[in-house]
């Protein structure tokens, strides 16, 4: 190429492209008018020029340009949502004199949707004679006459496949798909083929590996051969295995399918168990409680049917607590959490004349041995709450001697002197129980929440319904209810509400010796306020009735807590509880405790420190308290 050449070619390029040369350039603010919504949406999206709105500068020429590509960018971006007859008015203008800043003007009719006139939908496959495919699938919901929507459209037809996949033809695929707009008649004619290719049913299922027999396993079985195969069935039947609490880790396989127009696909569940021992310890110190600490194990499977057991040992410096609990699980419905519980715990704790405001005296160890059975009744739901209920009977077998903390250790002579002589001796049966009772119990539990670890939004609502009669395997007659309720609300993005409440009724006789009230029912079972769980800013059980020296037959605690994210895993709270321990109503007394904490979520679940302050109590400043675990 000679230098003539050369320089014509640059001459011809720079007059090209001399109008989108920035010598000049202007900002421009677009405006449309006459739809809202996802039309509004849509439109903007498309409009070529309203990517440079605002702060963006343009050449005038490449405004201009922009401006006409408007129109046809508008009308198709109606189109989807059923609109092919829009009026558009257009307009440009140019900035004013000292000015720079064009405004484009769209103002957008849509005019009548378009209506369907048509809809040919046609199953073709092995399953066009599967009459409950047929059946289900019906027709499509795009009737005639309607309003024609692309979005509706493509819903309706992953409606439809999904139906077809769900009912054991994974292959299902659109042969045909069409819509055709006829703008002359105003009109749109849908055309759907659907071939479903072979039916696939479940096949063979196996386990692999498993320490379980497959017996066993085989009552968690969600799916059975010959069954129409599809995913969601196999994700509930992951969903089974994981939930049996006997597995670390469940994955569904399915196998090639089988020749022949109904192909068998085998199953193959991989089971990865949990380790069968589970141990747990745990130290702490309160103020309320001393030094104190707790082991766990749990044999997460015993034997090759499902079986489990818990052995649990809690030592508490306060009252020199003791307690052993063991529990034994039968599974009878695994699939439908049916199973039987046995389980058998000892606990006692000391009883002095300091616990109960005297100067002097003695004391006593009260010591409680339960024996218990109890059947689990299938999960239900009811509404957003999963539902469990129980059933059960407990043996209660109950002694301790309050004649030593009233009167301290005497002599065996002055003792039977003030046996015989001063209170007599039904007092002192009263003041030396020895409770024998059978209990049946019924238990109802009802929660809901958002999450496993930390809840956001959850309510729990716990029934506990018992008794005993003197005449059924007893020698004492009372009946209790307790009520149980936690609400937890979000408050932001981050912070949460949480309401708490606790509820106790009993029924029992009741006597009176040396001005003291003794209820006749298991100390076990009544209610002492304070702690924790209950009223912060107290010690441990230290609110009962003033008359009293056990505990009381009813209780009314009510809770409100603020907690505020400060980091990712922290949060500060603050508190304020209420509520009492007594006998009569006429005797409640509202203790109040407030105070403030600090809450992580740890991996091991939700660990709380709380300052609680006593606002009516003289002789307590405060109360720490350490806790771990979810709220419900």
């Amino acid at each position: 190429m000679n230098a003539s050449a050369l320089r014509r070619g640059l001459l011809c390029a720079a007059l090209a492209i001399a109008p989108w040369l920035p010598a000049h350039a202007d900002r421009v603010e677009v405006d449309i008018e006459g739809i809202d919504g996802a039309l509004l949406d849509n439109a903007r999206a498309a409009l070529p020029l309203a990517r440079y709105a605002g702060d963006a500068t343009l050449p005038p020429a490449r405004i201009k340009q922009l401006h006409e590509e408007a129109g046809p960018a508008l009308r198709r971006s109606l189109q989807p949502f059923g609109f092919y007859r829009p009026d558009i008015d257009a307009q440009l203008t140019a900035p004013g004199e000292g000015g720079d800043r064009w405004r484009a003007s769209y103002r957008i009719e849509p005019g009548p949707p378009l209506p369907i006139a048509t809809v040919d939908f046609t199953v073709e496959g092995p399953g066009s004679s599967d009459e409950a495919l047929l059946t289900e699938l019906g027709r499509p919901d795009l009737p005639r006459q309607a309003h024609f929507d692309h979005q509706h459209y493509e819903a309706e037809k992953d409606r439809l496949l999904a139906i077809a996949r769900r009912l054991g033809y994974p292959d299902a695929q659109y042969s045909t798909h069409r819509v055709e707009v006829d703008l002359d008649r105003y009109a749109a004619a849908i055309g759907l083929v659907l071939e479903t290719g072979r039916r696939h049913i479940v096949g063979a299922v196996s386990f692999e590996p498993s320490r379980f027999a497959e017996s066993y396993l085989e009552r968690y079985l969600v799916v059975e051969p010959g069954m129409r195969f599809n995913r969601d069935l196999l994700s509930r039947q992951r969903r089974a295995l994981a939930g049996s609490g006997h597995f670390s880790d469940v994955t569904v396989e399915p196998g090639p399918p089988g020749d022949g127009p109904r192909a068998e696909v085998p199953l193959t569940l991989r089971l990865t168990p949990f380790k069968a021992n589970r141990y747990r310890g745990r130290l702490g110190w309160g103020t309320e409680t001393g030094l104190g600490g707790q082991l766990d194990w749990t044999r997460r499977h015993f034997g090759r049917h499902g079986h489990r057991f818990n052995l649990g040992v809690t030592a508490v410096e306060e009252r020199e607590r003791f307690a052993g609990d063991f529990r034994y699980q039968v599974p009878i419905d695994p699939l439908g959490g049916r199973k039987l519980e046995f389980g058998i715990r000892h606990e006692s704790k000391d009883l002095n004349f300091s616990d109960v405001d005297l100067e002097q005296g003695g004391a006593t160890r009260i010591a409680t041995n339960l024996a218990a059975a109890f059947l689990d009744l299938p999960r239900t739901r009811l509404g957003p709450f999963d539902v469990e209920a129980a059933v059960g009977i407990n043996l209660a077998a109950e002694s301790y001697d309050v004649f030593e903390v009233l009167f301290g250790n005497l002599p065996d002579a002055d003792q039977q002197f003030i046996i015989d002589e001063i209170i007599g001796r039904e007092a002192y049966a009263t003041l030396t129980p020895d409770f024998r009772a059978t209990i049946p119990e019924l238990r109802l539990n009802l929660r809901h929440a958002d999450g496993q670890r930390f809840i956001r939004r959850g309510d729990y609502l716990g029934l506990r319904v018992l008794g005993s009669h003197e005449k059924v395997a007893s020698n004492i007659s009372f009946w209790q209810a307790r009520l149980n309720h936690w609400s937890i609300f979000p408050v932001g993005e981050h912070n949460r509400l949480l309401l708490r409440s606790a509820l106790g009724y009993s029924e029992a006789d009741d006597r009176e010796v040396l001005g003291v009230t003794f209820n006749q029912m298991p100390e076990f079972y009544e209610f002492r306020g304070g702690g924790a769980r209950n009223i912060r800013g107290y010690g441990f059980e230290t609110l009962f009735p003033e008359d009293g020296i056990t505990g009381g037959r009813h209780q009314v605690v009510a809770s409100v807590e603020y907690e505020q994210r400060i980091l990712p895993d922290w949060s500060a709270a603050v508190f304020v509880d209420g509520g009492d321990a007594f006998n009569d109503p006429d005797d409640f007394q509202t203790r109040i405790g407030a105070g403030i904490g600090v809450r992580w979520r740890s991996p091991f679940g939700p660990a709380r420190l709380d300052l609680g302050f006593p606002l009516d109590d003289a002789d307590s400043a405060f109360q720490l308290y350490i806790t771990v675990g979810p709220e419900f």
